[in-house]
């Protein structure tokens, strides 16, 4: 009787997540648990570890099934990352940039190590997102130390580089919003700036937060809007990064990429939750890197090439900082 139990619960746990992970693209409450698919994939795992024992005979073939639908929508993501080729070699009128990307968690109770730690990285120009609250003496030094600061509710983009504009990303002038509904109105808290890089060129750099893809339809409604006001801008110089409150292999992110029509190049990234989420209140850091879930990206059009992406050091935020070294092409590339 035991058995049959054990075999009985275990089935239901690991298929029925199987089945919330198969029907994702259903229903954005199925494709939360695709949010948090590392915790998923470890779960039924351990379950069809721990029932292999089970006199029932189905029970392992069942548990395979299961995790073979678990694992089967992160495949596109793994292969993702194996297939990054590294950087060729280019002309010498290229232009290199470092960048960061960082939520500086609001929240956080011990964000004092964050400047340092930022400036270590030597950023040219770094994109912050809940750059408010406790975060608020974070952002004073930083905005401190660099030059040219744009600012849009609670995102900044700081830059050693010239910015020629800024601002708030809006609504297209041109929108008729006569027979709109809330959705059209929703975007996500951003903020764009127009650099001149070194060589004399142009890029758009935008910072942006997203709000999370569950229980209501407003990541749906801020991508929409978010990829419009973006989609008048040169596409091929362009960078969007920020804190996307989504996850590969989520449908979510997935739709994200498509309508931004940039391509992501944080590639099985993970970024949530840091040690700060954990020693905030006085806790213990854990003895491993917590992260589990890439929820921070960063996208760039084709001109740009990445030479270099990778999670920074732990900052007292509930996040990690992402940074790039990326590379645009001269005019001799790119013909």
């Amino acid at each position: 009787m035991r058995h049959t139990i054990s075999a009985f619960l275990a089935s239901c746990a690991v298929l029925g997540l199987a089945a919330f992970i198969t029907l994702a693209p259903l229903w954005r409450g199925f494709d939360a648990w695709r949010q948090i698919w590392p915790l998923v994939a470890i779960f039924v795992v351990a379950v069809t570890l721990f029932s292999l024992r089970n006199r029932h005979r189905w029970v392992p073939l069942a548990l395979a099934v299961g995790c073979a639908l678990v694992f089967l929508p992160a495949g596109p993501e793994v292969l993702r990352r194996l297939n990054q080729s590294a950087p060729g070699a280019i002309g010498d009128d290229a232009t290199e940039l470092t960048i960061v990307t960082h939520n500086l968690w609001g929240l956080s109770t011990n964000p004092v190590e964050a400047p340092a730690v930022l400036s270590g990285l030597a950023p040219d120009i770094i994109a912050l997102q809940e750059a408010t609250r406790q975060a608020k003496p974070v952002v004073d030094q930083l905005e401190a130390a660099y030059p040219h600061i744009a600012r849009c509710r609670s995102v900044r983009i700081l830059s050693r580089l010239p910015m020629l504009d800024s601002g708030c990303v809006r609504h297209p002038p041109d929108i008729s919003f006569e027979n709109a509904v809330p959705c059209d109105w929703e975007l996500p808290p951003a903020v764009w700036a127009r650099i001149e890089l070194p060589d004399g060129r142009q890029a758009m750099i935008v910072s942006v937060h997203l709000t999370w893809p569950f229980p209501s339809a407003a990541q749906d409604c801020q991508r929409r809007n978010l990829a419009r006001a973006l989609a008048r801008e040169p596409q091929d110089t362009l960078i969007v990064m920020g804190d996307f409150n989504a996850a590969a292999p989520s449908r979510a992110l997935t739709r994200i990429e498509r309508d931004l029509d940039l391509e992501r190049r944080s590639i099985a990234l993970p970024s949530w939750p840091s040690e700060g989420l954990f020693t905030r209140d006085g806790g213990i850091a854990p003895p491993l890197p917590p992260m589990l879930v890439g929820i921070d990206h960063i996208f760039a059009g084709e001109a740009w090439q990445t030479v270099a992406i990778h999670a920074g050091p732990d900052t007292g935020s509930d996040h990690r900082p992402l940074m790039a070294r990326v590379r645009l092409r001269g005019s001799d590339d790119q013909s």
